[in-house]
């Protein structure tokens, strides 16, 4: 094998073993699973009242928008 594939090959290798000792399986899926969906994003800022008050103020803009896009995709 060619000397310069070969040491490609070791500085590939070294790049996934450092890879893998930073972040095990389980801390990977772990992160996963604390991942919060947009609803329970939405649910947890809608706490805020300033928050709520601009969210709401915004809804019928983006009521129209959702209209439109609907409409497009027929």
């Amino acid at each position: 094998m060619n000397e310069s594939i070969e040491i490609k090959l070791d500085e590939a290798d070294e790049q996934a073993r450092m890879t893998e000792n930073r972040f095990s399986h389980e801390e990977i899926f772990s992160n996963v699973r604390k991942m919060k969906t947009f609803d329970d994003m939405l649910v947890q800022q809608l706490q805020d009242e300033e928050f709520k008050k601009e969210y709401e103020a915004i809804q019928p803009e983006m009521n129209e928008i959702r209209a439109s896009v609907a409409s497009q995709k027929q």
